[in-house]
């Protein structure tokens, strides 16, 4: 009996997904670089009388990853998992397209018991990495809305110093994609989404947080709820993902977080990184998603250390494993190893090293 309730109720949930939900109706996602505000915007959501949302999913990623031939491992050999589901594929007519519709059907029915219970209309699936499928995500849920959230690049670079790396300037390298990818991604989604997509700036939104999220419900075709600003002030969870600090001091977007991370530009290492990342991001980038690349240039040189030796700093294209120009990191030589040797120790400097040397002897010049 117990198995033929099951069966009734899944069947009923999944007539009731097909109908509000087949192509993403009932969906928001909320797509950005990592470390941009993106739980801010979702806990300001969050208190909307029609959206529920739930820490991050994550949902997305590894259905859309198995289409790809590349950019993620498994113990269970992901080469021959790929090849195996485009054999499989094959026998199939339009057998990519059958596997999206599978895909949605799969993922409409999680996202909607996810739902069932809230008594709300829409739920908002805020991952920030989603910027790495934007395309296959539209393609499976075309009637969802999308925002993407912009940030002054330079704070996003300060904000991934400060949360994550904590002066381990090596584990710098596992914030790449975040750093150079989304960028060039976000905004290449911007194209494919076109008038549908949600366009967010982090700065208005915190400067003038009563007519940022106002146009927001706009766009998203929802009433403004003024409570929606004092966030804070509501019972909402406290999330496992997203920012684990900032965002719970605070019961209202603090205009204070705009320019924190200026200050961070007093060490020598913090701002030759920083002026490295515009560099890499170059003009054009900077300026297409929204910031004056030369307001921030004269930022940084307004706000340079007195002493920023390029023998004492690590350039920002090696901690991320990317050519670098000019002489190799490790013609430093004696006054890089001094520096370790201060930050790191001696066990941290000898492993510091090997990679170093191992990077360039690998790496062209």
């Amino acid at each position: 009996m117990q198995f033929v309730d099951d069966m009734h109720e899944t069947q009923g949930l999944t007539e009731k997904t097909m109908r509000i939900g087949a192509k993403g109706e009932n969906l928001i996602f909320l797509i950005s670089q990592p470390r941009s505000g993106s739980t801010l915007v979702q806990r300001i959501l969050a208190v909307h009388p029609d959206i529920y949302t739930t820490s991050e999913p994550w949902l997305m990623l590894h259905p859309h990853y198995a289409l790809r031939s590349d950019g993620y491992r498994a113990e269970y050999n992901e080469e021959l998992a790929r090849k195996a589901m485009e054999a499989f594929l094959q026998v199939i007519p339009k057998g990519e397209d059958e596997y999206i519709k599978g895909v949605r059907r799969m993922y409409s029915y999680l996202y909607e018991s996810a739902l069932a219970g809230s008594g709300k209309r829409y739920f908002l699936d805020k991952t920030p990495r989603y910027y790495l499928i934007i395309p296959e995500l539209f393609r499976t849920f075309p009637k969802a809305r999308y925002i993407i959230l912009f940030r002054n690049p330079l704070a996003v670079l300060c904000s991934v110093l400060k949360t994550w790396v904590k002066e381990d300037w090596f584990s710098l390298s596992g914030a790449k994609n975040d750093l150079i990818r989304a960028p060039r991604l976000l905004l290449g989604g911007l194209g494919l989404l076109g008038k549908g997509v949600v366009v967010i700036h982090y700065e208005p939104l915190v400067e003038n947080p009563g007519g940022e999220v106002k146009r927001i419900c706009d766009l998203l075709g929802l009433d403004f709820v003024p409570e929606m600003i004092e966030y804070g002030r509501l019972n909402l969870p406290h999330w496992s993902l997203g920012d684990a600090e900032g965002i719970y001091q605070h019961a209202q977007p603090a205009t204070e977080n705009i320019q924190k991370w200026v200050k961070m530009l007093a060490d020598p290492q913090v701002w030759r990184l920083a002026n490295d990342y515009l560099e890499l991001l170059g003009n054009e980038i900077v300026e297409e998603i929204g910031y004056p690349y030369q307001e921030l240039r004269q930022l940084l040189e307004m706000h340079r250390p007195r002493r920023v030796s390029p023998r004492l700093t690590f350039p920002l294209a090696w901690l991320l494993n990317e050519p670098v120009k000019g002489p190799k990191r490790w013609m430093c030589g004696v006054s890089t190893l001094m520096m370790l040797l201060r930050t790191r120790g001696v066990r941290g400097t000898a492993v510091a090293v090997m990679r170093g040397v191992a990077y360039a002897l690998s790496s062209p010049e």
